[in-house]
């Protein structure tokens, strides 16, 4: 280990990887050759010219462990299964409809976990103001960002809202 290294990439060369404490201790530790570095909740990983921040959001979009890292310093969020969508595109897309593409994937998959608690959260990534959402599945985005989320996640309370009101009648 070099010592010119910052001190929370130190903690991290040779470890099997990082998580958010909960996803380590239910699933990653038994998936991973070495044993992955528990991230606290908000903890701040420094990786060379990038500070990615764990967030927990249980849930959503799929597991109990699910979490976002957000990049500080670009401003991105790595936000996973937020925004599937299927199909091959560019890239890298600005200011164009992230929503409907998601949820058209939504209906294909059905797998977001549409809970009471899935728009609250989705609502919280949006205040981050991120410039950028980075995709598992799909491409990057640049533009309104953060009005991208929120309407995510109006939309998936309107799903959850409808699917109540099924089960009441």
């Amino acid at each position: 280990m070099r010592r010119h290294e910052p001190v929370a990439r130190r903690r991290t060369v040779g470890a099997g990887g990082a998580h958010g404490e909960l996803g380590c201790a239910i699933s990653v530790a038994d998936m991973a050759d070495r044993p992955p570095r528990p991230l606290a909740e908000g903890e701040v990983l420094d990786i060379g010219g990038h500070r990615l921040r764990q967030i927990s959001t249980p849930h959503v979009p799929h597991a109990w462990e699910a979490q976002v890292l957000f990049d500080e310093s670009t401003g991105t969020l790595l936000c996973g299964d937020l925004f599937t969508r299927t199909g091959n595109g560019a890239a890298l897309v600005h200011d164009t409809d992230m929503v409907s593409p998601a949820l058209e994937a939504e209906d294909v998959f059905h797998d977001t976990c549409l809970t009471p608690s899935t728009a609250p959260t989705t609502r919280s990534l949006a205040e981050l103001e991120p410039r950028t959402l980075a995709l598992m599945h799909g491409p990057s985005f640049a533009g309104d960002c953060a009005g991208a989320l929120r309407d995510l996640a109006d939309a998936y309370a309107h799903r959850v809202n409808l699917a109540m009101s099924a089960q009441a009648v």
